[in-house]
């Protein structure tokens, strides 16, 4: 009983939702457990607005024995510690001992007795997920509970199978449920290596992936009609304060939404789906403890570039020519943190900082877009880098999205730039002292429409309170305006 509490609050908000869909009584939903499709005489119907499934296939596909009385019509659902009764036609049934109200009667369709969704989810100790664009219904056991030893089959290339969920063939990686330093040990299953704590789109182009213990992907994969990016997660579960749902993105030019449930091929398998409104490039990264999917935007055609400078070797007289940019400013403000303090007084501070160690530098000619609170456009800001035919381009910022969101990242556009934005995020990352997000693609007029490597810093997010205390400390502004210095230096081979 104590974990069908947990389960009846998790899903309380979940199954307000149903309703909605009975109301597509043309609509027969396919019925996955623990990430495999169930085959049986009588699909999920829909009734009186409560859906219903077989209730002997799913409580014996989770090892539960089934009894029938017929004098009475009573269904007995038990283990070794539970037992639960119900009657046919009736809207109340027995959890060991307890009365329980059902959405719906218990009934028998073709000899087949179907029980309400939200019965068979609180009594049996499931999570429920209600996949709309697939017209699925998920049921599976929470990432503290066994979930049965299924294969992990890999992925390479997509179809879709009849239910319109996507699956996938071929060969992928695959961790083995051995034992190892940094497995998810809290999961009793020995195949789940890894829990999945979160997934969130950072409002630009990143989804972001969060977990605990181990997870290896596989390769990523696409889809059409409609257009979807999928990615699997071999030998993984959700952790227990996490259960599958999807976000809805409407700051993206193509993706519209990030859909993650168990895999329809292994138990032991999630699936992260993003749904698009066309066809889009995508790259895939990861590093300790998250990964990364940038989806590019197809519209965004990057312009004929010149053959960028070749560094200095350290030697000779060449004098290099740099642009440095302070965001927003004057009537743009940028982003604010919650005492009031702006974006772009941070930028500029940065930038009056990084002005005082490069004015004793004699190899570099820089130039700043702006050293007051003045507001020179985004295009005014390209020309000035582009018509100097300039050696490289940095433009300074921080960042803005949830009060919980936080770190460093740094941003390039094109491939030539994202070896300076690698080398530039070493020291920049060191600086802060803030959590390390990596090095992004990202889609900023300045960095796309400029002719050099170019690359964009997000030093921290203001609407995070640690990181706005950071940021506008000026001992870190001064170890951010060095390290701006240093990866500057390292990048044209000044050092």
């Amino acid at each position: 009983m104590r974990k069908l509490v947990v389960v009846i609050m998790l899903l309380s908000l979940f199954f307000s939702l149903f309703p909605a869909i009975g109301q597509a009584a043309s609509v027969t939903p396919k019925l996955y457990l623990n990430g495999k499709l169930l085959e049986t005489l009588e699909n999920p119907r829909i009734v009186d607005q409560s859906t219903l499934v077989p209730v002997r296939v799913v409580a014996e596909g989770l090892g539960y024995e089934v009894g029938w009385k017929q004098s009475d019509k009573r269904i007995d659902i038990q283990d070794a510690s539970n037992l639960i009764t119900l009657i046919v036609d009736s809207r109340s049934a027995s959890v060991n001992g307890s009365t329980v109200q059902l959405d719906a009667a218990a009934m028998i369709i073709n000899k087949v007795t179907m029980v309400p969704i939200r019965f068979v989810a609180e009594s049996l100790g499931l999570q429920v997920y209600y996949d709309n664009p697939t017209k699925a219904v998920h049921l599976y056991k929470p990432a503290d509970s066994s979930t049965g030893n299924g294969s992990n089959n890999g992925s390479g290339s997509g179809s879709e199978n009849s239910s319109g969920s996507e699956s996938s063939s071929g060969n992928g990686n695959s961790n083995t449920g051995n034992s190892s330093e940094g497995s998810n040990n809290n999961n009793t299953n020995p195949n789940v290596q890894g829990t999945l704590k979160s997934v969130q789109f950072d409002g630009l182009t990143s989804v972001m992936i969060d977990y605990d213990g181990t997870i290896t992907p596989n390769k990523a994969f696409t889809l059409t009609s409609p257009d979807r990016i999928v990615l699997d997660l071999p030998n993984s579960a959700f952790a227990s304060t996490f259960i599958p749902g999807q976000v809805v993105v409407d700051s993206h030019p193509t993706l519209t939404k990030i859909r993650y449930a168990v895999g329809p091929d292994s138990p032991t398998t999630l699936r992260v789906v993003l749904d698009l409104k066309t066809a889009s490039s995508y790259n895939v990264s990861q590093q300790d403890g998250r990964i990364q999917i940038d989806v590019l935007d197809p519209a965004v055609v990057p312009p004929e570039t010149t053959t960028p400078t070749t560094p200095g070797t350290g030697s000779g007289d060449k004098v290099y020519k740099v642009v440095i940019d302070a965001g927003h400013g004057g009537k743009d403000p940028g982003a604010k943190t919650a005492a009031g303090l702006y974006e772009k007084t941070f930028n500029l501070s940065i930038v009056l900082k990084v002005k005082e160690l490069l004015d004793k530098e004699k190899r570099m000619q820089v130039t700043y877009t702006r050293t007051d609170d003045t507001y020179p456009t985004l295009q005014d800001r390209v020309d000035i880098a582009n018509k100097l035919k300039a050696d490289a381009f940095i433009s300074i910022h921080a960042n803005s999205f949830t009060a919980t969101t936080n770190g460093t990242e740094t941003y390039y556009n094109r491939a030539d730039s994202k070896p300076f934005a690698q080398i530039m995020h070493k020291y920049l990352v060191k600086a802060t002292g803030l959590k390390d997000n990596g090095v992004r693609f990202g889609d900023f007029k300045v960095i796309r429409e400029t002719t050099m490597p170019a690359i964009l810093l997000e030093s921290g997010y203001l609407t995070n309170a640690t990181d706005a205390k950071a940021l506008f400390d000026s001992a870190v502004q001064s170890r951010i305006a060095a390290a701006i210095v240093s990866g500057l230096k390292e990048q044209l081979k000044l050092q």
